[in-house]
């Protein structure tokens, strides 16, 4: 599937996280949003691959689980997940409030608000969309 093929925000984050593990970082980059804060960092699409090659190809996403979407406002969702980076003593488990716009072109990732473990020590499966409304720190990236 292709960003062209997304029909549905779960499949745009499907489709990100299957770029992720395969290390198709130009099609994570593709996925932003144009008004995208990252695009903001980097603006030029060259820049962000010769960055991924040499930082993010050492990072495992070893699971992910979708828990959820709404709906903001027409064309615009919120998708809570959660995604475990890398093995043992090493891994990491992250929380994600993905924020999704529909385009022209289809579903777009725009930022997301994101916990790690030290901010929520509850059970994975029960994390839910309140643990994010009540968070002290709103930062989107």
């Amino acid at each position: 599937m292709t960003l062209d093929e997304v029909t549905t925000p779960s499949e745009l984050l499907n489709q990100r996280m299957l770029a992720l593990t395969q290390g198709d970082f130009g099609l994570i980059y593709d996925s932003y949003h144009p008004e995208a804060p990252f695009l903001g960092h980097f603006p030029d699409r060259s820049e962000y691959l010769e960055f991924a090659q040499q930082q993010l190809l050492e990072i495992a996403l070893v699971e992910w689980k979708t828990f959820g979407q709404r709906e903001k406002q027409k064309g615009k969702v919120e998708i809570l997940l959660w995604m475990r980076i890398g093995e043992g003593a090493a891994a990491q488990d992250l929380f994600e409030l993905a924020l999704l716009f529909q385009t022209e072109a289809g579903w777009r990732y725009h930022s997301a608000q994101k916990l790690t473990s030290e901010d929520y020590s509850g059970s994975i499966d029960e994390i839910s969309f309140l643990v994010f409304d009540q968070a002290v720190q709103k930062i989107r990236f």
